[in-house]
């Protein structure tokens, strides 16, 4: 393994105040309730996959199940997520994304879009041209994370 750079070490300090900032932002931008990411991420997923049993979220977000249980409570509570018995099944029930809540992530997404397009749009030529040159990059990144979690958690 190569030497740590300092490029290396500076992104994994931002990595964390980067999201957060960028969630804030975005909030405030859009007077949005606070979501905190792992609600965030729960709702990502319920909105691409529809309903799914709790056991198919805690797997999908790495997250323990008395984690996720506590969660789904604020959640439901909060009126993001409804819970309903399955029909073919009335002992499993299954978690949906509620119509507030989409609606929530729909203007969460195209705020964050437009707060992080104002950003660039002041970014010198040069700045920008690294930033597009950087996203394949971090998309790979993100692949090859993804790929590691997942032969652990299936190795």
């Amino acid at each position: 393994m190569r030497e740590t750079t300092s490029s290396a070490r500076e992104f994994a300090q931002l990595l964390g105040p980067l999201r957060r900032a960028v969630l804030k932002s975005t909030r405030q931008a859009a007077g949005l309730p606070e979501l905190s990411e792992p609600q965030i991420e729960v709702l990502r997923l319920l909105s691409s996959e529809g309903p799914v049993a709790p056991s198919r979220i805690a797997g999908a977000l790495q997250m323990a199940s008395s984690t996720l249980s506590n969660l789904l409570k604020a959640m439901t509570d909060g009126g993001l997520v409804e819970r309903a018995r399955r029909a073919d099944d009335q002992r499993r029930v299954d978690v949906a994304i509620s119509p507030f809540a989409r609606e929530l992530l729909n203007t969460y997404d195209a705020t964050s879009l437009r707060t992080i397009e104002n950003f660039l749009d002041e970014l010198a030529d040069h700045e920008r041209a690294a930033f597009d040159a950087t996203v394949p990059v971090l998309r790979r990144m993100c692949a090859a994370f993804a790929a590691t979690e997942r032969a652990a958690t299936h190795g």
